[in-house]
């Protein structure tokens, strides 16, 4: 199994993790080594800087007590003791060690209490639900049964296979007694490889990249982190990566397959009007990587003159906003490393393009208001309203996790039950919760993952101000930053509403309200000591994250207990809370 978990189903695998607990396990095992029953042991006292010049750190492995479990999964205790013996130290990468950190501060573990408080069968069970719900997003891309033995596997085939770490190293930090259950990923080396092994050894200078080749995408991360022209990512990301030398053009597909409306975009290497020449805006396997949401590769003669080729999705979530291409400058093939660095930088530029739509959103003067019709029975709430006979309205939107929101719902007409029905029977959507049940209808909500014309246009950088469904038609108006294209926007519906429209675009400006208005209009209802505890709070880094100061730090910098300025602090931030939705509601009627 560890052969068949590359790095896209071991990324899918992570994705499909239900809870922050959930991610944490699988991790550990697929990043850190960890056995089954190890996993519930370790703590935050146990990861430590490992003084080295990578950002890497170590965590320190506890002794399995008597009557502990390997990998079968009989039960463990999991009750922590300062003083016992390590078995092994492993190395953490940098961004699991972040994260574990910023686990441990979000849900309050002590540094002596388990990251993960349940027993080593729990832990198995965790890894199999996840692996389960990865298969099935996946359609079997990631086994549905995958096991915390087949990570470690994974965990062993990442560090020899696909990074080069000496076998040595690989096996004091998975804590394997020989290199024997190694062999299967250290397969026979011919005498040219033999011969550069050696080398390299031998060789004083290692290379900058470890792996004896330059970075290729490091330039267009770069430019997204930096924000330079953050106006125009699509434009700036091809022309950074074609400053490597192994990319000789990249550009950017953009729009829908439909109709012949792809366009290219951001072109360096060549010009636009040579590559649709090509016919890469009209049909061929480029195009593929916008409508399949999948890397391609292709060594397509009209398009690359043989040369390798790539194309990743430029995506955020579930809206795919174009196609990433790079033509190499020769030989060899794009390698599995370049294609996941490409893939990355996809999903990058892909949040980058939506990011900026609700940057410029936030700071417009005026707004694109856009109404959009649907009665496409994929749409959750038009299938409610005809099917119940009833009037949905959305009162608002939450963001759950990256994959899911939870949509708060004014129902007119119908009670819990039978939206119940229509929820068990809808893909994508799930979790029904009564808020408030009335004579005339109910106020609930749900959790959806697909299937909601709000969602997705708040994936494309709308801002949603209104929806309605009625007789199995739903109306959603939202706001586009002013200038902002809404073509793309429409086009992206439309791919997951076959029948949706724009009825309407108008532009409209804001209503004045200015930074200083607002906080005259709540700081009357402060008291002296609130205002004290927020203002200290805030200056604290109390707000931050990870935040700059505790609670018990700030309390004790303002010279009062603890659960005296919890009292300040939460009372202001209601008064707080309560001037910005109250200003809220009258702005909208």
């Amino acid at each position: 199994m560890g052969d068949g978990l590359d790095g896209d189903a071991y990324d899918a695998l992570v994705t499909a993790a239900e809870t922050y607990r959930a991610a944490v396990v699988v991790r550990l095992a697929g990043e850190a080594g960890l056995r089954t029953g190890e996993i519930p042991r370790v703590a935050p006292r146990h990861l430590r800087d490992a003084g080295v010049a990578s950002d890497a750190s170590l965590l320190a492995v506890p002794d399995t007590d008597a009557g502990a479990s390997d990998e079968r999964g009989a039960e463990s205790s999991t009750d922590g003791d300062p003083t016992e013996r390590i078995d092994r130290e492993t190395v953490v990468p940098a961004p699991l060690a972040a994260e574990l950190r910023r686990y441990a501060e979000s849900e309050g573990i002590d540094d002596g209490e388990p990251y993960v408080g349940v027993s080593p069968r729990r832990v198995q069970m965790i890894v199999s639900e996840t692996a389960e719900r990865a298969s099935a997003r996946t359609d079997g891309a990631v086994p549905p049964d995958v096991t915390p033995r087949d990570l470690r596997a994974a965990f062993a085939r990442r560090l020899l296979v696909d990074r080069g770490v000496d076998p040595h190293a690989v096996r004091e930090a998975g804590g394997w007694e020989t290199l024997g259950p190694l062999d299967e990923f250290l397969g026979p080396l011919d005498g040219r490889a033999v011969a550069e092994a050696f080398a390299a050894a031998s060789d004083p200078e290692p290379s900058d990249h470890g792996s004896g080749r330059e970075p290729t995408a490091l330039a267009g991360f770069e430019v997204l982190a930096d924000g330079e022209e953050r106006d125009a990512p699509l434009a700036t990301v091809p022309k950074r990566l074609v400053e490597s030398r192994r990319w000789a053009e990249a550009w950017v597909v953009r729009g829908s397959v439909d109709g012949g409306r792809t366009e290219v975009v951001g072109a360096a290497g060549t010009d636009r009007e040579v590559l649709v020449d090509r016919g890469v805006t009209r049909n061929g396997q480029w195009l593929d990587a916008v409508e399949g949401g999948d890397p391609v590769t292709t060594t397509d003669e009209s398009v690359t003159g043989g040369r390798p080729g790539l194309a990743v999705p430029v995506s955020y979530r579930d809206v795919t906003h174009g196609a990433l291409c790079v033509v190499a400058e020769n030989e060899p093939p794009v390698s599995e490393v370049e294609r996941r660095e490409i893939v990355a930088l996809g999903r990058c530029l892909g949040w980058a393009v939506t990011a900026g739509r609700w940057r410029d959103l936030l700071h417009s003067d005026a707004v694109t208001v856009v109404e959009f019709h649907t009665a496409d029975e994929a749409a959750f709430l038009a299938r409610a309203s005809v099917a119940l006979g009833c009037r949905i309205d959305l009162d608002s939107t939450v963001g759950v996790t990256d994959d899911a929101s939870r949509l708060y719902l004014s129902v007119s007409g119908a009670r819990p039950q039978g939206l119940a029905d229509v929820v068990n029977e809808a893909e994508g959507v799930s979790d029904l919760r009564v808020v408030e049940t009335r004579a005339d209808g109910c106020s609930v909500s749900v959790r959806v993952e697909g299937g909601s014309t709000v969602r997705t246009l708040t994936e494309y950088g709308a801002t949603v101000r209104d929806a309605t469904a009625e007789d199995g038609r739903v109306r959603v108006v939202a706001d586009l930053p002013e200038g902002a294209e809404v073509r793309p926007v429409a086009d992206g519906l439309r791919a997951a509403f076959d029948d949706a429209r724009l009825a309407s675009k108008e532009s409209v400006a804001r209503s004045s309200r200015s930074e200083s208005s607002f906080r005259e209009g709540v700081a009357d209802r402060f008291t002296e000591r609130q205002w004290a505890a927020l203002s200290a709070a805030y200056h604290g880094g109390y707000f931050d994250w990870p935040r700059g100061s505790t609670a018990e730090e700030v309390a004790d910098a303002m010279d009062v207990s603890s659960p005296t300025f919890h009292n300040h602090l939460r009372k202001a931030q209601r008064a707080l809370l309560d001037g910005l939705f109250e200003a809220e509601h009258r702005d909208r009627t």
